[in-house]
C-alpha cells in the first residue's frame, strides 16, 4: 500500500511532463524557424561533387532548387516550392525531377533546431519513401539524415554559402 500511494504522485507527474513536451512541439512557430533554411547552402555529395540548395522566400512559402555539380559544372538541377498546410503546422516541399517525377516531403520543426519530415510519392500520399531529419548545428551549419525504414541510406551537411 505505501508503494501506490508515492507511486501515484509520481506517475501524474510523468504523465504531465510528457502532456507538457508534447504540448510545446505543436506551438512552435513553424513560419519563423523555416527562416533558417533562406539562402544558399553547399554539401559535398562525393568526390568533385558537390549538392547546392537554394531557398528564396516567396510570399509566405519558399522557391528553392537543388542544383547538383560535379568538376564545377551542373549536371541536375531539381526545382521545387516549400509551402505550409495545416494552418502552418506542417511544412509541403515538392522537388520535381528530371525525368517528370515529383516528391513531396511533409514535416516540420520538432524543436527550435530540428526539422523532421516524411517523403511521399505525391500520387497516393501514402506510399512513404523515407524519412529526412535536419539538425542546425550552427545558423550557417545543419546536417540532413536520410532514412529508409529507419534505417540511414544518406547524411549530407550543409554549410552556408556566403556571398
Amino acid at each position: 500500500m505505501i508503494i501506490s500511494i508515492f507511486a501515484l504522485p509520481l506517475i501524474a507527474l510523468c504523465f504531465s511532463m510528457n502532456l507538457h513536451a508534447q504540448s510545446s512541439e505543436t506551438n512552435l512557430d513553424q513560419v519563423e524557424l523555416m527562416k533558417q533554411f533562406i539562402g544558399k547552402w553547399a554539401a559535398e555529395a562525393g568526390k568533385d561533387s558537390t549538392w547546392l540548395w537554394e531557398i528564396t522566400p516567396s510570399n509566405k512559402g519558399y522557391v528553392h532548387a537543388f542544383y547538383l555539380e560535379v568538376k564545377g559544372k551542373t549536371v541536375e538541377t531539381l526545382p521545387g516550392i516549400y509551402g505550409f498546410a495545416d494552418d502552418y503546422r506542417k511544412t509541403n516541399l515538392l522537388i520535381l525531377y528530371q525525368d517528370g517525377f515529383i516528391s513531396r516531403d511533409i514535416g516540420g520543426f520538432v524543436s527550435d533546431n530540428k526539422y523532421v519530415a516524411e517523403r511521399f510519392y505525391p500520387q497516393d500520399n501514402k506510399t512513404g519513401l523515407g524519412t529526412w531529419e535536419c539538425t542546425f548545428l550552427t545558423p550557417d551549419k545543419f546536417t540532413a539524415i536520410f532514412k529508409v525504414e529507419g534505417v540511414k541510406e544518406g547524411e549530407f551537411i550543409y554549410i552556408r554559402v556566403k556571398e
